[in-house]
């Protein structure tokens, strides 16, 4: 769905997605739009990798049911104590995915030129209306 929205990104934003092929195997697809050039999609073999992907999904999982459980405390104290537990965790797997899973390809999440000036208001304003209709839905 997102490659349909291709032609309406506007010029200087790029627009990565990550996604997971059928079958949960051990790869990852990421497609990369620019307005002016093709769509770019790369699948990403990580079983070979240091920290396959899922081992990466499994304690992304993990962490999401620990926090549904934190959310749960009301002893201020130990919620902080969990939440910062869960945010160092967090982070971890966040390094994990960038150096580990993505690697190399790490690159393409990169804006082609950065010296682009920001997207005004309306600008942006209608790249995520635009991206909502093709069913991306949390800015």
């Amino acid at each position: 769905r997102l490659s349909r929205c291709h032609p309406r990104v506007p010029a200087g934003v790029t627009v990565c997605q990550l996604s997971l092929p059928r079958g949960r195997g051990e790869a990852l697809v990421l497609t990369r739009l620019q307005r002016g050039r093709d769509p770019l999609s790369v699948r990403i073999d990580t079983a070979q990798g240091q920290a396959p992907l899922s081992g990466i999904l499994q304690e992304f999982e993990q962490i999401q049911r620990e926090q549904r459980e934190t959310n749960g405390c009301t002893e201020r104290r130990q919620w902080w104590e969990r939440r910062s537990q869960l945010d160092l965790r967090m982070q971890g797997l966040i390094q994990s995915l960038d150096q580990e899973v993505l690697g190399c390809w790490r690159g393409l999440l990169l804006p082609q030129d950065p010296g682009n000036p920001p997207l005004d208001e309306q600008e942006l304003s209608q790249l995520l209306q635009k991206l909502q209709e093709f069913g991306w839905d949390s800015p």
